[in-house]
């Protein structure tokens, strides 16, 4: 019974069983060049650095593999990138041993985290331009939460460019992500990030209409369903499921199928958002607001070409290695954070500004009740007194107050009120009222609410204090 086992055993090591392996590299130095190619060499192919069957080729999810059979019970094995000058290192670029597998006839898969190389050295690329890509994110933030304050009482729009500036972050700082992790998570991140191309299109025509209309625009989901067929295809694929193994194939050059589906086509389809964006909006926008959505549209029209340029790039390599494709564009597309930055930095209600020119009927008739109500039933008087209430006492709408006033008086509501205010104060100061009342009291009587801001009105229309306009009559 001995000499059976024995037998068995000296059998099984005579015809060693063939396993297959899957080799997955799922972790690169941050190094590494886009263009070169992985293998892996070992007592298997005679330590051959660049056997064609040993090559690893990228994975839906962006991790490298190969699959390969073996009939050796141990197989030595490293990476290299196509010659022994560029083999794997340890962290710290010291040498490290071979790796060793059992091969037990079964098949199984090996993970591997390849740590450095030696030609690197621990050498790590690091672009400054994500400094910039920060602080664009940092400023989209703000405008996200300005918009809140912005269209307070808009839902809608408030919605609209929230969104749009909440994207814009998220977008900014997976750029960030992009220059400080290692190659395989920028593969994810390009994956995820794939996805804000199909939010792009219907985004930027939903801003565009609803600044340029300057009306409450009802969102159809509609215009999003791309985005989650999106979604679902980049779940897949970082799940990294066989049938979807063909992105990663090249169509011509080195244009591969998963750009051309998807960056193309989502590219595609906010190039019709845009043109929708010109048939469907009339352009009647005046002044600061006009030029910004000039801006807004003119920087998207940019920003398609690079991508679209990019593309015919890869399928005609233009370049001898992958070139770092978006920078420019996230460049470029930064313009328009700059625009609304400095625009709200200068003046508050520059979204506020009316996109419609209209003319005011009964203008006369208007203004005719406006200096009745003002000077002989005196509702200036009023310490409360709004634009909503004067508005209603004139049989009119606060809009059309609001541009009465401007275009009449070249004031603002509260300007025109309080220019009221102080010459009452003043007739009623130089017939003797300051003598039994003190300046603030007598504020009070003519519709001031508080110190401050009679002073503050006072000066602004004789160019003096209360004090120092007394003492000069």
């Amino acid at each position: 019974m001995k000499n059976y086992y024995g037998l068995l055993i000296m059998l099984c090591l005579a015809y060693p069983a063939t396993g297959q392996v899957q080799f997955v590299v799922e972790s690169l130095p941050e190094a590494t060049p886009a263009q070169d190619s992985i293998f892996i060499t070992g007592t298997f192919n005679n330590w051959n650095t660049t056997d064609p069957k040993c090559l690893l080729r990228k994975q839906p999810n962006g991790q490298l593999a190969v699959i390969l059979n073996f009939s050796e019970p141990v197989i030595e094995y490293k990476f290299t990138r196509g010659n022994w000058l560029k083999v794997e290192t340890g962290a710290d670029n010291q040498y490290i041993p071979n790796r060793t597998l059992i091969n037990d006839g079964s098949t199984q898969a090996v993970y591997i985290q390849i740590q450095n190389w030696q030609d690197l050295g621990g050498a790590r690329n690091f672009e400054y331009l994500a400094f910039y890509y920060f602080g664009i994110a940092v400023l989209s933030l703000i405008l996200f939460v300005l918009s809140f304050r912005i269209f307070k009482k808009e839902i809608s729009r408030q919605r609209i460019f929230a969104s749009m500036h909440g994207l814009l972050a998220l977008l900014y700082l997976g750029a960030v992500a992009y220059y400080v992790v290692n190659p395989i998570w920028q593969t994810h991140l390009n994956i995820l990030g794939q996805i804000l191309i199909f939010i792009w299109g219907p985004m930027a025509y939903l801003l565009i209409r609803t600044l340029a209309k300057n009306e409450s625009l009802p969102v159809k989901w509609l215009y999003f369903a791309p985005t989650f067929f999106v979604v679902l295809i980049a779940g897949l694929r970082l799940m990294n499921l066989d049938i979807l193994s063909f992105f990663s194939n090249y169509v011509i050059g080195l244009l591969t199928w998963g750009k051309l589906l998807v960056v193309g086509f989502g590219c595609v389809m906010t190039c019709i958002f845009l043109l929708k964006a010109i048939f469907d909006i009339e352009w009647k926008v005046k002044g600061r607001l006009h030029w910004f959505l000039r801006t807004i549209f003119l920087t998207h029209v940019v920003c398609l070409c690079l991508v679209f340029i990019t593309l015919y790039f890869d399928a005609f390599e233009v370049f001898t290695h992958e070139p770092e494709e978006y920078k420019w564009f996230f460049v470029l597309f930064s313009f328009p954070v700059w625009v609304e930055i400095i625009a709200l930095w200068k003046d508050p209600q520059f979204f506020k500004e009316k996109s419609q020119v209209f003319h005011i009927d009964r203008a006369d008739e208007l203004l005719s009740k406006l200096k009745r109500i003002m000077e002989k039933d005196k509702v200036y008087h009023e310490a409360e007194l709004n634009v909503n209430r004067l508005a209603e006492l004139m049989d009119t709408k606060p809009h059309i107050l609001s541009k009465l006033l401007n275009e009449h008086f070249e004031q603002n509501f509260r300007d025109y009120v309080n220019s009221y205010r102080v010459q009452e104060f003043i007739d009623q100061a130089q017939v003797g009222k300051l003598e039994k009342l003190t300046y603030l009291g007598l504020a009070h009587e003519v519709g001031f609410n508080s110190k401050s801001t009679f002073n503050l009105a006072f000066k602004k229309n004789t160019n003096k204090s209360p004090r120092e306009y007394f003492k000069s009559c």
